[in-house]
Formats: C-alpha cells, structure tokens, sequence
C-alpha cells in the first residue's frame, strides 16, 4: 500500500469521525430528540419589532449601543427567566440600534407578547408633600427601584381565607442605606410604591425600615383572567430583570399558529426529502461509481452543515431551509463538473488514478468560482437584511462553505480509496 493511499485512508477516518461527532451534536440520544431550533415559521409563537425612544424624562438620551444592549439584557432576564424559552432578540438590520426583534416561541397570544415588551417595569417610592396649586396631597418622587437588588413572591396566609399575594424585596447596601432614611422621615405617614406609574400600594411606616428589605402588599390582578399570585410573580420576574432605560414602541407583531408551524415543517421537509431522493437516484443512475460517492458525500454535507447551526446557537427558519435545499443543489453541481471531467479523461484512454486527478483539477476553478460568489452573496443578505431574510442567507453561507469542502476534498477522498485500492477498475462504472 503506497503512501499515497495511507494518508487517503487516514483521511477517510477522519471524515467519518467528524460525521459521527456531528450527527451525536445535532441529536440528543438520552432525550431522543433533534437539537436543531426551529424559528417561529416553523412552529408556533410571536414575532414583534419594536423601536426604541428616548424615555418622557430624559428626552435627550442618545439610543447608543450601550443602551441597546442594556435593553436587550433587560429583554432576555425578563422573558425568559429560566433561560429554556429559546427567545431570540437582535438587531433589525445593520446600522439600525435603535429597532430590535423580539421572538417568542410558543406564544401565541399576540396582545399578551405586546404587554410584556412594552413594560417599562420601573418602579418608584414617593411620598405625599401638600401642593399649593392644586391644594392637595400630591405624590413625589423620592427614591427609584435602580438600588433594587433582589425581589421575590409569596402567599401570605395571616387571617385566614385564601390569602394575599405579596412580593418582597431586597436592597443594595446603599439602597438600604437610602431606604431607611425615606422610611425614618415617613414615620406614620402613608410611602407610595408605584409601578410603572401605577399605585399599587401605599402602607403606613410604623417604624425605620434599615435592614434594606420589605414587601408589596397586597398584590391586585391588573389583567383579566390572571390571579393575584400570578400578577405577583410576574412583578417580582419583571423587578428582578430591571426596568428598561428606554420606551418601547411596537411597530409591528403577528403570531404563527401551532397548526401552521407544523404544516410549514411538515411540507418544507417533504419537499426536501423527495427533491434529494430524485437527486440521489439520478446522481446512481448516470453517474455509477462516482454518484455513489457523491451521495456520501452530501449526507456528509447535510451532517456537517446542520451540526454547525447546533453549535452557532443558529435558529433554522423556512427561508433557511430554502438556503440548505439550494445549497445542496450547488454540491451536487460541483459533482457534476468534476464527474463530467472525469469521462473526459477517460474517453482520451487516461488511466483511472490519472482521469481522476485531471477531473479534480480542471473542475476547481469553476467550482471555486461559483461558490466564492454565491457566499458574497450570501454575506450580503446576511449582513444588510433583517428578519427571516437573515437565515436565509446564514444557511447559505454554511451550505456553500461545506458545500466547498465536500466536493473538492471529501469526494476526492473517497474516489482516491476506491482507485487506489483497486476496489472497482471498470472504466464502465466510472461512467465512460
């Protein structure tokens, strides 16, 4: 056995491994279930843009990049606490920071998305002082919830009956600090906690509060069909995620169904799987020998290029699933353009080992032409597009790199094993 075809074989071995290791990346076997995300076309959930502006008190705020992410951490800790939800949040666009997407999946309920991304969630302690115009107690305020630290929810059962939702809180050390010279000058007098310019509680201060902790109560439903308990968990998530340093403004939302996710799934993989059975049968029947590494070669292809979207955190939309089918059309082509070489060089009576080598050779710059532009391509949507558009041209970009890799190196591998250890000789089955 020559050099030559250790190092091939040595090569083979390691493709192998890489398609086992990305296969056992794309499928959880313990769980037994695929780990590809699916975007929110593909299943159900909402999809909303909003816009971000300058709060009412601070009119001059620039949306800087800091402000963005800040709001976009604010986002992510608030609707999806657990960090299982799979909620996707980006920019819309390049150079746009000031207009974000927000994705949720498995909400359905569109009014309800809108709710949870407009709220501001700040919350404010005032106190009342006599206004002199308006010849009453009016509201101040006094100190806000940026020195909150931590906050919590419970069931208070003290009197019997059902009991009242509270939620409870904890202060920074300079937040207590700050909390307990409000509570000494408030003394049995009542402190207003209002949230997102809502009262929700006003309770006499019997005592100094220092040890910076305290309570909401009683927590009241402000949602129809939602319980005080929930209402209460819900405040204490939305504390605990912080108030966003901007407004929001909804520019738009719409809501897939459970039912149209699952027939857009359903027919996007029924149509990718007859048109790479039509592919696989064709590349048999006119190619042979070299159609069979082809075939190889593109589960190899399809393994790699998904397990990469695993591993990118990348979510697979029906756009992107366009991109995947196009670009395995694009590794079935450079096949073709090499294999097309190949019978060349056999019909000028080349030896296999020889035809092989000239067939790779003289098809490279064309495929590396094709696919350099297609990524270009690819880059650009990805890069200047917004929304769905993005996976389109992020599984593109993929498929073409692999698409690259498996056609001028993979299959060469494997016709290289099959030349050089004689396993087929028949200029025939090569399809001269």
């Amino acid at each position: 056995m020559g050099t030559n075809t250790t190092r091939d074989l040595v090569y083979l071995v390691v493709i192998i491994g890489l398609t086992v290791a990305g296969f056992f990346s794309l499928y959880d076997v313990k769980a037994g279930k695929w780990k590809v995300q699916l975007g929110l076309d593909l299943r159900s959930g909402s999809r909303i843009v909003v816009q971000l502006k300058p709060p009412a008190d601070k009119p001059d705020l620039a949306i800087t990049q800091e402000v963005v992410d800040r709001t976009k951490g604010v986002f992510e800790r608030r609707l999806n606490p657990t960090g299982a939800q799979e909620v996707v949040i980006q920019p819309e666009g390049v150079g746009r920071t000031n207009r974000m997407i927000v994705e949720l999946p498995e909400v359905t309920d569109v009014a309800e998305a809108e709710r949870k991304v407009k709220t501001v969630a700040r919350l404010e302690f005032k106190e009342q002082r006599y206004n002199p115009k308006t010849r009453r107690q009016d509201w101040v305020s006094v100190m806000d919830g940026t020195s909150l630290q931590s906050a919590g929810f419970r069931m208070d059962s003290r009197g019997g009956g059902e009991g009242m939702a509270i939620v409870t809180f904890e202060m920074t050390p300079e937040g207590a600090r700050k909390f307990g010279e409000l509570t000494t000058r408030l003394v049995h007098k009542p402190l207003g906690i209002f949230f997102d310019g809502r009262l929700v509680s006003a309770p006499n201060v019997n005592e100094p509060i220092t040890q910076g902790s305290g309570m909401i109560s009683p927590i009241t439903s402000q949602t129809p069909g939602k319980s005080n308990i929930e209402e209460a968990k819900e405040m204490s998530d939305l504390l605990n995620a912080g108030a966003l340093p901007v407004d929001v403004e909804i520019l738009s939302s719409m809501t897939v169904s459970p039912t149209l996710g699952a027939q857009s799934l359903h027919r996007s993989l029924l149509a990718g799987a007859i048109g790479l059975g039509l592919v696989i049968v064709f590349m048999l029947a006119y190619y042979r020998v070299p159609g069979v590494t082809a075939n190889i070669a593109l589960v190899v292809y399809a393994v790699l290029t998904l397990a990469s979207m695993v591993l990118g955190n990348f979510v697979l939309t029906l756009p992107g699933i366009a991109g995947f089918v196009l670009s395995i059309g694009m590794a079935v082509d450079a096949n073709v353009l090499i294999f097309e070489r190949l019978k060349e060089e056999l019909w000028a009576e080349k030896s296999l080992s020889s035809a092989v080598e000239l067939g790779f050779q003289r098809a490279f710059s064309s495929i590396l032409d094709g696919h350099v532009t297609t990524f270009i391509g690819a880059a650009i949507l990805y890069y200047v597009a917004s929304g769905t558009v993005k996976g389109f041209g992020l599984t593109l970009m993929l498929g073409t790199f692999w698409s690259m890799i498996t056609a001028v190196f993979f299959t060469r591998i494997f016709m290289n094993v099959l030349v050089d250890t004689h396993l087929v000789t028949s200029r025939k089955a090569y399809g001269a």
